[in-house]
């Protein structure tokens, strides 16, 4: 078992540490989160309107293009960067385009529902389940394979548990865009700890292997700094492009995540299966299929419901469980 440098052990407590602080932070402030009942697709058109919704008692509609919310363009990324937090009771008047024309209503925000609050809550405990188990893994054992699979939780903890909101709205949004850019590098950390464990793969030793594997991962990175930095208009040709790449990303990354696993079980002997191998492949598989089923359903037919679909991420808890009881077996 290879041993790793300080850095990369102090670079995993701090993130850890870090991490864990600023969830308890975004922890705290749940209760202040609002709750409207409506979703939208890139291009500011409404896709859902939940029974009982402040959305649904303003009168939106499925299909109503959103055009001005107190009298800024939705578009403007610049106006509404320092727009201040929305408060519980405040009301908010719309503008929708409807067939054509533009409708006119006011909306109240109210206070998160209970299954809302449950949600934020739930998945906030997700993100503690990734931060401890990629933390007990590389206690436990030390090595680069350990270290690449800490590095992917923490990444998807930091999405889980998220932050407070910030006032300073350039500030939050690039906060935001910092914490989906460690999401994005997970990804990347993922295959490669794959192609680490549980033995190392001829292609990490080719002098290529790094920008394979994290060079559109950090592209993607620096394209969405950019695009907070400059603070880039969030026209529907932009929002619709920047679904699609991120739906392409995903799949490419763990659909190579999910071959390579599958290769590495179909290839593992009887003993390195009982070590952990089988653990890993039924845990990513059980663990994956519903919450992919959901975002690929969600990207391409973006008006369609699917039953129990807010709770699909759960089984996802499934990966850094299993993953990390796979690197503790003996």
């Amino acid at each position: 078992m290879s041993t790793i440098k300080s850095m990369h052990t102090n670079l995993v407590y701090i993130l850890s540490i870090l991490f864990l602080v600023f969830g308890i932070m975004g922890y705290l402030d749940i209760k202040n989160n609002v709750y409207s009942g409506y979703s939208t697709d890139g291009d500011f058109t409404i896709t859902r309107v939940e029974d009982g919704s402040p959305a649904q008692a303003a009168g939106l509609q499925v299909g109503d293009q959103l055009v001005m919310i107190d009298s800024m363009d939705v578009r403007d990324t610049k106006a509404w960067s320092n727009e201040p937090r929305t408060q519980i009771g405040q009301t908010k008047e719309y503008v929708v385009n409807r067939n054509g024309e533009d409708v006119s209503t006011s909306l109240t925000f109210a206070a998160q529902t209970s299954q809302s609050s449950m949600l934020n809550r739930l998945g906030w405990t997700m993100g503690l389940i990734f931060l401890l188990m990629g933390l007990w893994a590389f206690r436990s054992r030390g090595d680069w394979a350990s270290f690449l699979f800490a590095m992917f939780a923490l990444g998807f903890a930091n999405s889980f548990m998220g932050g407070p909101h910030i006032e300073n709205g350039f500030l939050d949004d690039l906060v935001d865009t910092v914490q989906f850019s460690f999401v994005l590098l997970a990804f990347a950390f993922l295959v490669d700890f794959l192609l680490h464990y549980p033995k190392r793969s001829s292609s990490v030793d080719s002098p290529s292997h790094n920008k394979k594997i994290y060079g559109p991962a950090i592209f993607l990175v620096l394209f969405f700094l950019a695009l907070t930095i400059l603070k880039v208009d969030a026209t529907s040709g932009l929002n619709v492009f920047i679904r699609y790449a991120i739906f392409l990303f995903v799949v490419v990354y763990f659909g190579r995540a999910i071959l390579i696993m599958v290769n590495n079980y179909r290839n593992a002997s009887a003993e390195e299966k009982s070590g952990g191998m089988s653990l890993m492949f039924w845990g990513t598989v059980i663990g994956l299929l519903p919450i992919l089923i959901v975002f690929a359903m969600g990207t391409l037919m973006p008006t369609m419901s699917i039953p129990g679909e807010d709770y699909a991420f759960i089984t996802m808890a499934l990966i850094p469980i299993t993953f990390a009881m796979a690197l503790n077996k003996k």
